[in-house]
């Protein structure tokens, strides 16, 4: 696996998630899917199942947890992407993108030739870490959006409403770590603090990225689908995948987008709770 896996995945994840299933696009989690003989469709992807191809595909085929069977007759002409299966190919079938394969036999190999130094083991390791960390962030905004809906919309609406306080916010956040473990370094109580900060901290910074996936989510999908009925849920998966391809992009400004992204939302997070901690005294009752 290389670069343009990670790619695909964001892209193939990013327009299921964006656009309903149709016709021409099929997406199903823990079940099955069969493109029939004669069927045309343009993308295919499962979660936790098999998709079994005899038509034609005119984009790309993703499995996760899943596996692809193309038989005799089957023709794609975009990618087919098995993560944590296999690929099983008729004679005839034909496929005009790139077969990529992740499982225990690509790892192992990977491991292999990462300790013979080779830069491609390594380069596969890097990027199945990096999944795995994106997978981890995905789980926290799905409990995130359907288990406290009202703080992530807390949040997003401070980085909407201040944009350059909470870039400002999220700066001086950044500064204040080094300084604030030097700190706690400095005290045996400290030093158990230690712990407990790093856990807040990386906190703060992951919810703050939803929240900035939140509101590019919002933007992308209110954009270019008229009539959009707001969804909190779509809107954050959608833009985190956006942000995640994003980071790919090359000389630096990958790195660029999702530090700011970071850091705008890190300063969401913290100017979330000091208006939570600072409220406004009530005014007192006139005497008479």
């Amino acid at each position: 696996m290389n670069v343009k896996f990670a790619v695909l995945v964001a892209i193939i994840l990013s327009f299921f998630l964006a656009c309903p299933a149709d016709a021409k696009n099929i997406f199903g989690a823990g079940r099955d899917l069969v493109v029939e003989e004669g069927q045309t469709v343009n993308n295919v992807a499962v979660i936790g199942g098999q998709i079994t191809v005899n038509g034609l595909v005119e984009q790309n085929v993703l499995a996760i947890a899943g596996s692809v069977v193309l038989t005799n007759k089957a023709v794609v002409r975009g990618q087919v992407i098995v993560v944590g299966g296999i690929v099983a190919r008729g004679s005839g079938s034909m496929v005009f993108g790139d077969i990529t394969e992740v499982n225990a036999s690509t790892l192992t190999e990977a491991f292999q030739s990462a300790m013979r130094g080779e830069l491609e083991g390594w380069s596969l390791i890097l990027n199945i870490i990096s999944l795995c960390f994106f997978a981890i962030i995905l789980i926290i905004a799905m409990i995130m959006t359907l288990l406290l809906p009202r703080q992530l919309t807390l949040i997003t609406g401070a980085i909407e409403a201040h944009c350059f306080k909470s870039f400002f916010w999220g700066v001086l956040a950044t500064l204040m770590t080094v300084p604030l473990f030097m700190l706690l370094a400095v005290s045996i109580i400290g030093i158990f603090l230690i712990p407990l900060a790093f856990t807040a901290i990386l906190l703060a910074v992951i919810v703050g990225f939803i929240a900035s996936g939140a509101i590019l989510g919002n933007v992308i999908i209110s954009r270019i689908f008229r009539g959009y009925r707001k969804s909190l849920v779509k809107e954050t998966l959608v833009g985190l995948c956006l942000l995640w391809l994003l980071g790919w992009l090359p000389f630096y400004v990958g790195m660029l987008i999702k530090a700011f992204a970071i850091t705008i939302g890190l300063g969401g997070v913290a100017l979330t709770l000091t208006r939570k901690t600072v409220r406004p005294t009530e005014n007192p009752a006139p005497s008479d």
